[in-house]
């Protein structure tokens, strides 16, 4: 059966072997950059949640009490609309945390495969 045209067997199984290590690099590599994306897109919408509330602190001189998580209730519209709430609930898997007139410490887990919590507080956001 010379001169017919075509790939053999063992081509076809070489081939299908550097797809699958090719694959088998590329899949963790590409988890692992939405991993880091989606705590960054976290860490972004904590941010400007910490920054509502140090702008609100600097007008009056105490933080915002009865500050609802579950609902997205806004910091008064001129800090902190109801669009900024849905991005921020958009970013992460939970988020509640304690504010008082003088601290708050507020926990949020992203939306990551290892569930990675944030913690804001006035002196900044911990991983």
């Amino acid at each position: 059966m010379k001169g017919q045209k075509g790939f053999t067997l063992i081509e076809l199984i070489i081939v299908i072997a550097i797809i699958a290590i090719l694959a088998a690099v590329a899949i963790p590599n590409y988890l692992g950059f939405r991993d880091r994306a989606n705590i960054a897109a976290a860490k972004e919408s904590l941010g400007s949640l910490r920054t509502a509330l140090e702008v609100y602190r600097a007008d009056t001189n105490y933080y915002p009490t009865g500050l609802n998580f579950t609902n997205g209730t806004p910091i008064t519209p001129s800090y902190m609309d109801s669009s900024d709430w849905t991005k921020l609930l958009a970013n992460v898997q939970s988020i509640n945390g304690t504010i008082n007139q003088n601290d708050y410490t507020i926990t949020a887990v992203a939306k990551d495969r290892n569930s990675t919590t944030l913690t804001a507080t006035p002196g900044g956001i911990t991983p």
